[in-house]
């Protein structure tokens, strides 16, 4: 049985050493391939001008991941996979040294701010201070705006992010995270409270002066000056699956709106995905 497993596993090795070498960008989990194939894979994709983005469900022990990192590949982990925070600063410092990236989603609930308690939000700044970027969302639980602002300052001091994304109605806190350094996402329901407009312009305002950034998730028609508005004070708008006959202003909009690339830490694995 296993010679019959071996040819196969060695054929979809192969499959992933040739798009490594290829300088694709490879997104894949930790538990699709041994950890040799994601060494290899890591540093043939270096070579080649790709990269390799793992996802992490705690298959592999942290110093295998070091090994992942410093040879160049992504690592994306959650509070799902990893829960200390010693063995994610060994990470951070692995990732800076093969110019790599490390992002944290922290899914679950976050306790108050005991010592070293995993996961606070003590934790959360400790691990943003050590150089991780830290990703989380409201749409299944309430996120503390005031904490939110804090941890976003600290990961902004340290060089790494606080990507916050918002489901709900807009609050006046939200400004304050983005003052603090915060890039926050919002699907469409940003625009449908009375008065949104001038609220989420401040928050938009606030991020760009801080360096950070607002991006909206649209898969609504709004009306083209509000885009407009929001586009020129320094969202990032994508664009989802809109009505093919929105009109010319509408696409000479979305034109320009794509000359603006989000870079890829400011979003969680993938572009077009609100969490």
């Amino acid at each position: 049985m296993d010679e019959e497993r071996r040819p196969a596993a060695e054929e979809k090795t192969f499959g992933l050493l040739g798009r490594a070498g290829q300088g694709l960008e490879i997104t894949t989990r930790d538990d699709q391939y041994d950890f040799t194939a994601f060494l290899d894979a890591a540093k043939v994709a270096r070579r080649s001008g790709g990269r390799v983005r793992l996802v992490d469900s705690g298959r592999f022990s942290a110093f295998e991941l070091e090994w992942l990192a410093e040879a160049g590949a992504d690592v994306f982990t959650s509070d799902e996979a990893r829960s200390n925070g010693a063995d994610l600063d060994l990470l951070a410092k692995a990732c800076s040294r093969g110019d790599s990236a490390i992002a944290f989603f922290q899914r679950g609930a976050l306790t108050e701010n005991a010592a070293g308690d995993a996961y606070s939000w003590n934790f959360l700044r400790g691990i943003g201070r050590d150089g991780l970027d830290v990703h989380l969302s409201s749409r299944e639980r309430e996120r503390d705006l005031a904490e939110l602002a804090e941890t976003a300052y600290v990961c902004k001091k340290a060089g790494s992010r606080l990507v916050y994304y918002h489901h709900g109605p807009l609050a006046a806190g939200l400004e304050s995270v983005a003052r603090a350094g915060g890039w926050i996402h919002f699907p469409d329901e940003a625009f449908d409270d009375a008065g949104s407009e001038n609220l989420l312009g401040d928050v938009i305002r606030a991020a760009s002066a801080a360096g950070a950034g607002v991006v909206l998730h649209l898969e609504r028609a709004h009306p083209v000056e509000t885009l407009r508005d929001s586009l020129s004070a320094g969202a990032y708008l994508l664009f989802g699956t809109l009505p093919s006959d929105r009109g010319l202003p509408f696409g000479a909009l979305e034109r320009q709106a794509r000359k603006r690339p989000l870079d890829r830490r400011a979003y969680y694995l993938y572009l077009d995905f609100l969490p």
